[in-house]
């Protein structure tokens, strides 16, 4: 019995036809269509035109509460620069703390020295190196005086 409602659904379900998958004619391939490639621009170096680059990691540690100061070095192919412009600000390119840089020794030794209020100075400020006309020509590197961090020191190395 079962065999016979099997066949019974069977005969009475209707089929439909499906076109177009059986048939032997090739369907339509969609196409995109083609867009010439946007022009990138391409991206500017922000450290192209600067003479002078950090070397190594900038360090800070502890000092006297008197002042906070950075120190370093800067040198051409491992000589010393002498006569070599620092400056500094409390943001990057801002108006510098001095109005006369620091300046290289024969050695290529330079101290800057943050004062604010009769006192070492807390909170972020910039160094970076400048020309005669006081052109950048070095990255900003920032340190942040506090506590810890009253004594810092940065070398620069000519490209």
């Amino acid at each position: 019995m079962l065999v016979l409602v099997a066949a019974f659904l069977l005969f009475a379900c209707k089929t439909t036809e499906l076109t177009g998958i059986t048939d032997s004619k090739p369907r339509a391939t969609p196409t995109r269509a083609r867009t010439a490639a946007p022009k990138v621009k391409p991206t500017t170096d922000p450290e192209a035109g600067l003479i002078f680059m950090p070397l190594g990691t900038p360090r800070c540690g502890v000092g006297d509460n008197n002042a906070s100061v950075v120190r370093g070095r800067i040198t051409e192919n491992n000589a010393p620069v002498e006569g070599q412009r620092v400056t500094a600000s409390s943001g990057p390119g801002a108006e510098p703390i001095s109005d006369e840089p620091a300046v290289t020794n024969e050695q290529g030794n330079y101290q800057v020295t943050f004062v604010c209020d009769g006192k070492a100075c807390d909170g972020a400020f910039w160094i970076w190196t400048v020309d005669e006309e006081f052109q950048q020509t070095s990255p900003f590197v920032q340190f942040t005086f506090d506590k810890f961090c009253r004594s810092g020191t940065l070398n620069f190395r000519k490209r």
